[in-house]
């Protein structure tokens, strides 16, 4: 397990991409997006690895959530969005319909 409830955001970040987890990816059209590529994957083609939530220091409604991806072509990044309220929910369907990387071996 690479990231922590216990951690903000921005070191499970760092945790993160410690462990090859580099890409920054971002969510559009249906697709994960690899920023800095024209890279895009569909969910047939990417695995959740694991993910956590985090809540803000001064205000539990600011609340976001990390996910870490591993895509068929072995490329691994992490996407994190708002969480709850404001979330994405099409972002969150889309994760819903991943397989998870443990179950897919």
């Amino acid at each position: 397990m690479i990231l922590s409830q216990s951690n903000t955001l921005t070191q499970d970040i760092d945790a993160a991409r410690k462990e090859g987890y580099n890409s920054d990816f971002y969510f559009r059209n249906g697709k994960i997006n690899c920023r800095g590529t024209n890279d895009t994957y569909g969910h047939e083609s990417c695995f959740l690895v694991e993910y956590c939530r985090h809540e803000g220091m001064t205000d539990p409604g600011d609340a976001s959530i990390l996910f870490l991806i591993q895509c068929g072509d072995g490329r691994k990044g992490y996407l994190s969005s708002a969480y709850g309220i404001y979330a994405n929910t099409d972002l969150i369907d889309f994760i819903h319909s991943l397989k998870k990387l443990n179950d897919s071996k």
